[in-house]
């Protein structure tokens, strides 16, 4: 291609913007528009006076010699500078090349000067010929205006490009920036909120403890607004009315501050509505702006404290009355034997158990049971002296602790002054209520030297005491040794045996007088003891009962009258029941009942089955009559009024009692021929019986006299004793003698 289209073809390349490099561009036709040996560009320093050279990478065959060199500005520069190309043969006399053969570039032939512009610069294109080529002619001279117009266009298209991309880079910058800004102001913003929402109170004080930051939530924590707090001492460091306090503080608060570690600590500070609040604080100190400050979170634990002294205060007091519970009463009284063991002295230890109270519970309801504990708590409390302790360990049992006390001769004035508390009347939801309380103690160091041992002793001595009579005291004395011994292995083995199923079955016929048929069975306990004996009921029911060990051996019963049924029908014919003794102390056990129920529910006992009761268990409780009566009825259970005439009812208290049987005690029948006045009562229990619909059962006959008597002189129907069979297992030999009596 010829240089003029060469050039046409760039210059339209550059008018249309073509080009991503168009100064290179320009320079990169060079050597095609030009023959030349050597090509720079100088370009006009500050001051003016100089044209040092300039390296471009675009422009090809620089000599190297060049770099760093400084051009003088003679009068050739100057017209080129001007704006006009020169083309000059030799540089004879030319004053800008005086320094020409220092830099290499000598002997030159010729020489053609184009001037462009270098970026915010004048400059000027130097292209050399050597001395055997042919000089620059007036083509090159043409050639090279045109050409510095097109370096020209090019240098402003480049600088166009990079003030665009500046511009660009520019806007983006400032929308960086601007991004930046909003992100941080919302950051801020959020930073704000969320610091004003925290649950946890925030402050940051300075290095004198004054807050120069705080949030809602401490602002509410102390009473007064958030702005009121700026500037304010924190609430730890504002000691009203002690500054010498608040300056001990405050030195504590600088020397954490310096010493950069963090802490976590409880606090009490003034409630706003008064009384104090627990805090749960943690200290940071940091460092912003090379200044100290200390960074506080404060959580409010008022209420969980609370409720931790709460759960400590259940953990070791009856809910009921307040009263300290077996527990804490047994730390009370280890911590007396330790500091009486040690200083010498004495104390005692006294059970004391309400008589009656479950007739309480069940005559009237729980909640009058309730008040009445409640009032008795009170009352007790009252009457002993501050240093005494008084605990409710159980439903009606409670235990009192005198300490100190002299010698034993000093503890009856002080109990006596609590059983005349519990003999006055207790006024409770319109009822005066009568109670009692049964009395037993025992003293340290004389009847135990450790906690158990005071405590059994004293337990003991109060079952005593209300055995003899029910509001009387016992002391513990070394004779009762050797029978609480025996009383707690007669504990270890009872239980053991129930636990082991060493209990059996003798069973007891029910005969019609008539015919003497076996119309019946009742189902006696017997206790197989560790010694061989066979135990009677009297020997140990009332143990079991006050183990409460009495409620496993009925259901043992239940049991064994479902096991042995079928072998009795295989005997004495289908269909025969089987009675069983249900205590005073679960009749009154309503969840006890139930419970009973679901279990003979479950064997399939209910038509087969008569619970036998005393007249007391029937007459104590409501409840019995009105709950658990109706699931026993639907069961098809009967129930049978035992040993009736040895309670405290009259016969008119038949009629408030719903039975389907009553079995008249043997101390009616025994010798009832000879004993008209006996003879009266019976007849006149049979009478009410018969119009009650009762069936009457003659209990403990014995003597033939006794069963001719009711033969011919009465019409009950059923009878029982010895005269028929004695109680007695179903795998005994038939030809064993009866049992002892007692059953």
């Amino acid at each position: 291609m010829q240089a003029e289209q060469l050039l046409d073809a760039l210059g339209s390349l550059l008018s249309v913007g073509l080009q991503d490099n168009p100064f290179g561009s320009v320079f990169a036709v060079l050597p095609r528009l030009f023959h030349y040996s050597h090509a720079f560009m100088l370009a006009r320093d500050e001051s003016g006076q100089t044209l040092p050279h300039v390296p471009l990478e675009c422009i090809v065959a620089q000599p190297a010699a060049l770099e760093g060199s400084q051009w003088p500005v003679g009068p050739l520069f100057e017209r080129v500078l001007r704006g006009r190309v020169a083309a000059l043969r030799t540089h004879e006399g030319i004053a800008e090349w005086a320094s020409a053969q220092a830099l290499g570039l000598s002997p030159l032939q010729s020489a053609l000067y184009v001037p462009v512009r270098v970026p915010s610069r004048r400059g000027i294109l130097v292209l050399l010929r050597g001395a055997d080529e042919p000089g620059f002619h007036r083509g090159d001279v043409a050639l090279a205006k045109r050409f510095a117009v097109l370096v020209s266009h090019a240098l402003a298209t480049r600088v166009a490009h990079q003030h665009a991309a500046e511009s660009r880079r520019l806007r983006e910058l400032t929308g960086q920036l601007r991004a930046s800004e909003q992100a941080a102001r919302r950051s801020a913003v959020l930073l704000k909120e969320i610091v004003a929402a925290l649950p946890v109170a925030l402050t940051v004080q300075d290095g004198h403890g004054r807050i120069a930051l705080a949030n809602e939530a401490a602002a509410e924590l102390t009473g007064r607004a958030a702005d009121a707090l700026l500037g304010a001492l924190a609430p730890s460091l504002d000691v009203i009315g002690a500054p010498a306090k608040r300056a001990a503080q405050l030195a504590d608060f600088r020397t954490r501050l310096a010493s950069g570690e963090a802490e976590a600590l409880e606090m009490e500070i003034p409630a706003p509505g008064g009384g104090t609040r627990t805090l749960l604080v943690a200290r940071k100190p940091v460092r912003i702006h090379d200044e100290s400050l200390m960074l506080t979170s404060a959580l409010d634990i008022t209420a969980r404290k609370q409720a931790e002294r709460d759960l400590a205060h259940r953990a070791f007091h009856d809910q009921l009355t307040g009263l300290p519970n077996r527990a804490l009463m047994r730390q009370t009284v280890e911590a007396a034997l330790q500091r009486h063991a040690e200083g010498g002295g004495q104390f005692a230890l006294a059970f004391i158990d309400l008589d009656n109270f479950k007739q309480v519970n069940d005559c009237y309801s729980h909640a009058v049971g309730d008040a009445l504990l409640r009032a008795v708590a009170a009352r007790v409390a009252a009457a002993i002296r501050e240093t005494d302790t008084l605990a409710r360990i159980s439903g009606d049992e409670f235990v009192l602790l005198f300490d100190p006390i002299s010698g034993p001769e000093a503890l009856p004035p002080l109990v006596e002054r609590v059983i005349a508390a519990l003999q006055q009347p207790f006024a409770i939801e319109g009822h005066e209520l009568m109670t009692s309380g049964s009395v037993g103690a025992a003293v340290f160091p004389l009847h135990g030297t450790d906690y158990e041992t005071l405590r059994r002793n004293a337990d003991a001595v109060m079952y005593r005491a209300k055995n003899d009579r029910k509001g009387s005291v016992r002391y513990f004395d070394g004779s009762m040794a050797l029978a609480l011994t025996a009383r707690m292995e007669a504990e270890q083995h009872l239980r053991a045996a129930l636990r082991d199923r060493r209990l059996a079955v003798a069973l007891q016929p029910k005969v019609e007088i008539a015919t003497g048929a076996t119309v019946g069975f009742e189902a006696l306990v017997r206790w197989l003891h560790p010694d061989g004996s066979v135990r009677l009921p009297g020997s140990f029911m009332g143990l079991a009962i006050e183990l409460g060990l009495i409620d496993g051996i009925t259901r043992f019963m239940v049991d064994e009258a479902a096991r042995l049924l079928p072998l009795l029908w295989q005997r004495h014919g289908a269909g025969r029941p089987i009675s069983i003794n249900v205590a005073a102390r679960q009749a009154g056990d309503v969840d006890f009942m139930h419970s009973l129920a679901a279990q003979i529910a479950a064997a399939g006992l209910g038509p087969y089955l008569v619970l036998e009761l005393t007249e007391e268990a029937l007459l104590a409780t409501r409840r019995f009559q009105a709950e658990v009566l109706p699931q026993l009825r639907a069961l098809g259970v009967r129930v049978s009024i035992d040993d009736f005439g040895t309670g405290f009812s009259s016969l008119a208290t038949l009629a408030d009692i719903t039975a389907d049987e009553v079995k008249i005690d043997r101390a009616f029948i025994a010798a009832i021929h000879e004993r008209p006045r006996s003879q009266g009562i019976l007849r006149a229990i049979e009478s009410l019986c018969g119009a009650l619909g009762m069936e009457v059962v003659a209990e403990g006959v014995e003597t033939p006299e006794e069963l001719d008597y009711l033969r011919r002189h009465t019409s009950i129907r059923l009878a029982q004793g010895y005269l028929f069979a004695a109680p007695r297992r179903i795998d005994e030999p038939s030809g064993r003698g009866p049992e002892e009596h007692g059953v």
